[in-house]
């Protein structure tokens, strides 16, 4: 029963698209043309034996038989030379002999013929026929003699049909029993294989792939398919099992971030709430600044013009009845009211820069400050400038704002540099970090670093008033608007070494009506 088991599996085998159908044919292929190489190269050694031993023959023919035959033509003794040719005829593969007496001797010349002439398959040999007489060679005839070649050419054919029979059933014989020896060392093992592939469930823990092979043979390419797969297979299950439990993690912690998520939505409606009302206390401030604003504006100023007006009535009216001390002191009321006055403007122009909205808009900073400067220098066309002022600079900035902050840098420097032979004042840009840094440096009084912390907090000066007039609000304007326009704003100074400015623009997202802004920097 193993044995028949065995033999359909074999014929199956060879049925359909199989490797043991495609080793058959191969197999029977390869041999095929083995064989034919080989019988051509046999075929073609025994045709060449065969024209060898035609060709000896016929020189046997010259050398036995020319003489005999040359004394009975000279004798014309036909019933002689007739009985010589029929031993030549009867020679093997001899097909026709012929015997023509020479024309040019005789007027009758004799010829005579055994067998039939062939125009093909067949070698031809012409022998002279030669007499001495009288010690002298003389041409009495020629003898034809042709072999025929057909009986080599049978004798071929029969052997390679015998070469095909025999070689064509060897080759199946060998062929056959090769493919039972792959189909019982590899075949029945892939078949097996296959089908537990097809059958095994990774989710599922099943028994190990195992051949059914004797347990006594040594390991070899199968076993170790059959140890890799086992392998795989457990490395599989493991993973399966690995990815179960981070998919019931991955649940856990999605259920967990949802509620996470809920918890974010919430505070964002809490946040939401608090930024509204914050908002709107914002708006409530500024509505109270602005009203403040207009107090400070008209409440502050209207004293202060009673002050200077009778300062003004007392200089005129009472000029003669006062004296020099009374004089120095309504002088005193007089720059008392000025500084008060400066006082207020400034104090307005810091809260304007926190109200309003910003229209930003691109702008040519160079030609900006270059304008600024020279309504600086109409005002005293006396002093000693000079300028290096960086070309072609664009910015996106909201334009009122910024020339009020760039008027009080100039400002500053136009101050502090009074006391110099020639003001110097430089504006231009360089990389930081591949961030675009804006620069207003001059050659003025400058100040101690020391101090620097105070330097843009309202009312503060690091100058006295007598050296340098001011109010102290110039330079806190300066960090509201370069805060507005989401930039930020240094000093690097020395005393008596003049200061420099930096300040970037849009260096965090700032929403100011306009939308986000980055830095700008020069325009090629």
């Amino acid at each position: 029963m193993r044995v028949i088991e065995h033999k359909d599996n074999v014929i199956s085998a060879i049925k359909g698209r199989s490797i043991a159908r495609r080793l058959l044919v191969y197999i029977i292929f390869f041999s095929s043309f083995i064989t034919l190489i080989a019988t051509s190269i046999q075929l073609y050694t025994d045709f060449k034996r065969d024209v060898s031993v035609i060709e000896s023959r016929l020189n046997e023919i010259e050398s036995g038989y020319l003489a005999s035959i040359s004394a009975s033509l000279w004798n014309m003794d036909v019933r002689q030379l007739e009985l010589q040719m029929d031993g030549i005829k009867h020679l093997p593969d001899i097909q026709s002999v012929r015997v023509e007496e020479a024309s040019e001797q005789f007027a009758n010349p004799l010829q005579l013929t055994r067998g039939t002439p062939l125009t093909i398959r067949q070698i031809s040999r012409e022998y002279p026929i030669i007499h001495r007489v009288n010690d002298e060679d003389r041409m009495i005839g020629t003898l034809y003699v042709q072999a025929s070649l057909t009986e080599v050419f049978k004798r071929l054919w029969e052997k390679v049909i015998v070469i095909f029979f025999s070689q064509g059933v060897k080759t199946f014989i060998v062929s056959l029993f090769i493919l039972c020896i792959v189909y019982y060392l590899v075949t029945r093992h892939l078949t097996d294989i296959a089908r537990y592939v097809r059958k095994v469930q990774v989710e599922e823990d099943g028994p190990h792939l195992q051949l059914q092979r004797n347990d006594k043979a040594e390991n070899d390419e199968l076993d170790d398919v059959v140890q890799a797969f086992n392998g795989m297979m457990s490395n599989l299950r493991k993973a399966y099992e690995d990815l179960r439990q981070t998919n019931a993690q991955l649940e856990i912690d999605i259920l967990a971030r949802k509620r996470a998520e809920q918890e974010v939505l919430y505070l964002n409606s809490v946040l939401e709430q608090k930024v509204r009302q914050r908002t709107a206390e914002l708006e409530a401030a500024n509505k109270e600044l602005a009203a403040f604003s207009y107090s400070v504006s008209h409440d502050l100023r209207a004293p202060l013009r009673r002050i200077e007006g009778f300062r003004r009535i007392l200089a005129e009216d009472y000029q003669q009845t006062i004296d020099d001390k009374g004089r120095h002191y309504l002088s005193r009321i007089e720059a008392g009211t000025h500084e008060m006055a400066d006082m207020i403007d400034s104090f307005l122009r810091l809260s304007r820069t926190t109200q309003g909205e910003m229209d930003v808009k691109r702008y040519n900073i160079s030609e900006m400050i270059s304008l600024i400067i020279k309504g600086f220098q109409e005002r005293e066309p006396e002093r000693k400038v000079e300028l290096r002022i960086e070309q072609e600079v664009y910015a996106d900035v909201d334009k009122r704002f910024f020339e009020v902050m760039l008027t009080n840098l100039v400002d500053n420097a136009w101050k502090y540099s009074r006391q110099k032979t020639v003001t110097e004042i430089r504006f231009g840009t360089q990389q930081e970090e591949g961030e675009c840094v804006y620069y207003v440096s001059d050659n003025g009084a400058g100040f101690d670093m020391n101090y620097a912390g105070r330097l843009f907090s309202p009312f503060a000066r690091l100058h006295k008033a007598e050296e340098f007039e001011g109010t102290g609000i110039g330079l806190t304007t300066v960090q509201r608007i370069i805060s507005r326009h989401g930039g930020q704003v240094r000093a690097s100074s020395a005393p008596g070494e003049g200061a420099t400015f930096y300040f970037t623009l849009w260096t965090r997202e700032k929403n100011s009506g306009d939308g986000n802004h980055t830095a700008s920097g020069r325009q090629s």
